[in-house]
């Protein structure tokens, strides 16, 4: 797989296909109710199984434009109302930015596209959206399975794209991150990269950071790094994200997205202020 090299790529929720993938089921479920289908009833009249039907109202799978079609003549709806229904689903069909870069572990990029706020802990090591590229490239080439140099240039040219909507004027992503001290301590590519990442975390005025001091003792991030990620449609749940040795984790069901955000408020609560987290910063600079 060799790099990309091509125009400039911006990144927002317009694009992602996710977001409108989403949107367009949650409408395609409304007019189904509207019309009086139950999806049992509905899904006998398209050809389509219960499951995909489902699948397609979650957002989870892509509606054609012919099923679009089916689905709109069997609710009733004007003709006159079709196209702005039709016009989502080739806009929810779109490859997200990512596809030219081969990315294979789309889901959570997809997701990150399509959010406006993410609440992030990061305990032994930084979020990706904070972190310099020396930095990237080091944890990049920790992995079981090694990776060429193209695969890690893609996959830094991918985190650099992501991490320009924090400073987008016109769509930014607000990053709200809390930081164990123990990431900040790894040295992480040597003492020149982390003193680097470091002094950028003290440059970074698009997110708002705070440090967990390893004073504090026995916490409840100890079970590791995780994120809540909200969108700007107030119809879309927030979703939680946490990675481990095997992959990534997403938590969708409403109570345990509840038990990351108390979470979440409660370690922010025992954190350092923005003010007194920059001083250890410089403090753990120092020391290097």
């Amino acid at each position: 797989m060799g790099s990309y090299k091509g125009e400039a790529v911006r990144v927002g929720v317009d694009d992602s296909p996710a977001y409108y993938r989403k949107a367009l089921g949650r409408q395609l479920r409304r007019l189904r109710r509207a019309a009086g289908y139950s999806v049992e009833a509905a899904h006998r009249q398209l050809e389509l199984s219960d499951t995909t039907l489902h699948r397609m109202e979650l957002g989870k799978t892509k509606v054609t434009i012919h099923t679009a079609k089916s689905m709109l003549d069997l609710y009733g709806v004007g003709a006159d109302e079709w196209e702005p229904i039709l016009e989502l689903v080739r806009i929810a069909n779109r490859k997200g930015w990512w596809a030219r870069f081969g990315l294979t572990n789309k889901h959570h990029t997809a997701l990150e596209t399509a959010a406006s706020v993410i609440w992030a802990f990061c305990f032994g090591y930084l979020h990706g959206l904070l972190q310099t590229e020396a930095y990237m490239r080091a944890v990049f080439h920790t992995s079981i399975s090694p990776r060429t140099e193209s695969q890690v240039a893609n996959q830094v040219e991918i985190r650099k794209i992501r991490q320009r909507r924090l400073a987008d004027p016109d769509d930014s992503l607000e990053l709200v991150a809390v930081i164990d001290e123990s990431a900040l301590r790894r040295l992480v590519g040597g003492r020149d990269v982390m003193r680097a990442q470091l002094q950028h975390l003290l440059d970074q005025s698009e997110a708002s950071i705070q440090v967990l001091p390893a004073e504090v003792g026995a916490h409840l991030g100890f079970f590791g790094s995780f994120s809540v990620l909200e969108f700007p449609d107030p119809e879309e749940p927030a979703i939680g994200y946490y990675e481990h040795i095997t992959g990534p984790t997403f938590v969708n069901r409403a109570a345990d997205v509840d038990t990351c955000k108390l979470t979440f408020g409660y370690l922010r609560s025992i954190a350092l202020s923005m003010a007194d987290s920059r001083v250890l910063i410089e403090q753990i600079m120092a020391e290097l």
